[in-house]
């Protein structure tokens, strides 16, 4: 069966393959939930004292993955379309009763979700809970190294990595500890959650009156998505954690919660807009007009977008800029150049990798060379996105050099992009970004495996068509 824009099913799914026909992408578009904050946030209130309603619209895999996890740890999570309201753990274990390390092992399914496997595991071993930690896709094979060599330092048994189940049991204390900041910025957010969890006495020390679980936690080499860590700093503080960072962001003092071990509720919290999925169209509007004619010009406006945002990824629009687009307003609104064409630039990835798949499309379009560096750690993300990256591209007719940590595009100089196939690697970001190199190709382009865009942005394709793509469903 095929149907064509814009008369899609009715369903929040994706499609498994996709056919879209060149067509210039302009419009006005809500940004959809941040997936990251949405994680954080579920988690805290699932540790929290008691209920705190989150309002959150989107209702992805990977969010759905956390949702589902606190549920088996003891959560009560409703779902109420705008919102989640959740009962926490502590909570709903105690009206019953019963005390986490009393329960027998739960397991644990985080789907394809990294973030929540790799917060997951150190709020276990916090809990004192036993767990099978199980997942799908490329999950099992991303790295757990340095996290769990901490883990088994401070006491915690995890079975052998790298096939599921990973079964998990013992408890993390209070302590002073060390992990590199290079590998994932998740490793050091589910730490700084778990030492939050410490169970805290009151003692006097002269006329003060202190907190006895003071941890630590060091940073060492290069520190990288340093944006995530701080977002997860911000998260842990509404919920009232003691959490201090020295000046160079590589030393955390965390101060236990009271003497019950729980985080304190806000009672309410939002989850704030996504720019690593805004980018998709924010790159769409900046490369609008290419092979497209004059009504390319109108750009694209995303809404619900914080200027301020902890998200490393707002650094979208900035790189836009220095591309040569336009760009402009809170409502963040992108235009292709007024005069002349995008040109290349250089692009440290080192703490925006995510933005890689998407921005490659600009360099595509662009005049002159563009090179991402230190984008190493793209190869561990779903899918190895430097190789995707370079294939998709390949793909549609760029000319492309993939380095170890290194990827060089030599832009079409405001030539379309060929049609043809790309494989979607059942990965989100090489899913939306080809769709993106879509819109200025000169032929058609066969998306295979497009369902993997649901992970982040279940209605991508919905609003794609929205914005004036044409999406051909078969």
């Amino acid at each position: 069966m095929h149907s064509e824009s814009p008369n899609l099913p009715e369903t929040t799914m994706t499609p498994e393959c996709v056919r879209l026909h060149p067509a210039a992408l302009t419009g006005t578009i809500p940004a959809v939930d941040a997936k990251s904050y949405a994680h954080r946030l579920l988690m805290a209130a699932a540790l929290a004292d008691v209920p705190t309603r989150i309002r959150c619209r989107t209702r992805s895999a990977d969010i759905l993955a956390t949702v589902r996890v606190m549920r088996a740890l003891g959560a009560e999570i409703e779902d109420l379309g705008e919102a989640f309201l959740v009962r926490p753990i502590g909570l709903c274990l105690a009206e019953k009763g019963l005390r986490p390390e009393d329960l027998d092992e739960v397991t644990l399914d985080c789907g394809e979700s990294g973030t929540t496997e790799r917060f997951i595991l150190p709020i276990v071993a916090a809990l004192g809970r036993k767990a099978a930690v199980t997942g799908a896709g490329r999950l099992a094979e991303r790295p757990l190294s340095p996290l769990s060599d901490v883990l088994r330092a401070a006491g915690v048994s995890l079975s052998e990595e790298g096939v599921f189940p990973l079964h998990v049991a013992g408890r993390i204390g209070v302590g002073d500890y060390a992990i590199a900041g290079n590998v994932s910025s998740q490793f050091v957010g589910g730490l700084l959650y778990a030492l939050s969890l410490q169970s805290c006495e009151l003692v006097e020390a002269g006329e003060s009156v202190g907190c006895d679980a003071v941890s630590t936690l060091e940073l060492t080499g290069t520190v990288e998505s340093a944006p995530y860590i701080r977002m997860t700093e911000e998260v842990l503080r509404a919920f009232g954690a003691e959490v201090e960072v020295s000046r160079d962001e590589r030393k955390y003092v965390v101060r236990g919660a009271d003497a019950s071990g729980l985080l304190v509720s806000p009672g309410r919290a939002a989850v704030e807009g996504d720019w690593s999925n805004a980018a998709f169209w924010l790159v769409a509007g900046a490369v609008g007009a290419v092979g497209a004619g004059r009504e390319g010009l109108a750009g694209i406006t995303v809404t619900g977008l914080r200027p301020d945002s902890a998200q490393g990824d707002r650094a979208v629009a900035e790189i836009l800029a220095r591309m040569g687009a336009e760009v402009a307003g809170d409502a963040v609104t992108v235009r292709p150049p007024k005069n002349g064409r995008l040109h290349g630039l250089t692009v440290d990835a080192a703490q925006i990798p995510d933005l890689v798949p998407v921005l490659s499309v600009a360099a595509a379009c662009a005049e002159g060379v563009t090179t991402f560096v230190n984008a190493g750690r793209l190869r561990i993300k779903e899918s190895d996105r430097l190789a995707t990256t370079a294939a998709m591209l390949r793909s549609l007719g760029v000319e492309v050099t993939e380095g170890e940590t290194t990827l060089t595009v030599a832009g079409r100089a405001g030539r379309p992009l060929t049609g043809g196939t790309v494989s979607g690697a059942n990965d989100h970001r090489i899913v939306m970004a080809a769709a993106v190199a879509a819109t200025v190709a000169s032929g058609p382009v066969v998306i295979e495996g497009a369902r993997a865009a649901r992970k982040s942005y279940p209605d991508f394709f919905r609003d794609y068509a929205a914005l004036g793509g044409r999406v051909e469903v078969f």
